[in-house]
């Protein structure tokens, strides 16, 4: 097989903030994990190519949507759209949550995406993180492993994810903070 970087086939992931929760049923969703803690809750899930985290301090909602391909999500809400290009660093508040994210996208050569895929996906199942490991048809196309590996604190909420596409060689990791405003 060559060691070559296969053309890009996928313009990386869209992250979209909402001030508000979204219906799951928008969704194909192969994982999730609610956090309830005193200050604040979560909805986390992954879900194809991407995922969701929709974060409530009282009345304020922030929901962090990053998928590859945005299914047809109304913009009521919609705060911003941003590509997850290159690197990328994006912080705002709403209301009462203070939100932080940054972002890299990768293109990987065939022998360095297996392996990293593989590394990753042992290291999410034995860690017990958030994880789908969807394979490529047979005829080559799709094909993607999404892991979330959340930190959960009293005023914050940390999530670190991998996504990585398969008929791309691309690898997108994210670092975002949803953290509860004192003040």
């Amino acid at each position: 097989m060559s060691n070559r970087t296969k053309q890009r086939r996928c313009s990386g992931l869209t992250l979209m903030l909402y001030q508000r929760t979204l219906h799951p049923e928008l969704f194909k969703i192969h994982a999730s994990e609610k956090v309830d803690r005193r200050m604040y809750v979560a909805d986390v899930w992954v879900v194809d190519g991407g995922h969701v985290i929709a974060f409530t301090h009282g009345k304020n909602t922030l929901t962090e949507v990053i998928v590859n391909s945005a299914p047809s999500l109304t913009d009521r809400g919609l705060l911003q759209t941003i590509p997850c290009r290159g690197e990328r660093y994006h912080e705002m508040t709403s209301g009462t949550i203070k939100y932080m994210i940054s972002t890299q996208e990768e293109q990987l050569t065939q022998t360095l995406y297996d392996a990293s895929r593989e590394e990753i996906r042992q290291y999410a199942m034995k860690r017990e993180y958030l994880m789908a490991d969807i394979p490529q048809t047979p005829d080559g196309n799709g094909g993607f492993l999404s892991v979330l590996d959340i930190e959960r604190r009293s005023h914050e909420l940390l999530v670190q994810s991998f996504h990585l596409f398969d008929e791309s060689l691309m690898v997108i990791k994210t670092q975002g903070i949803f953290e509860v405003s004192r003040g």
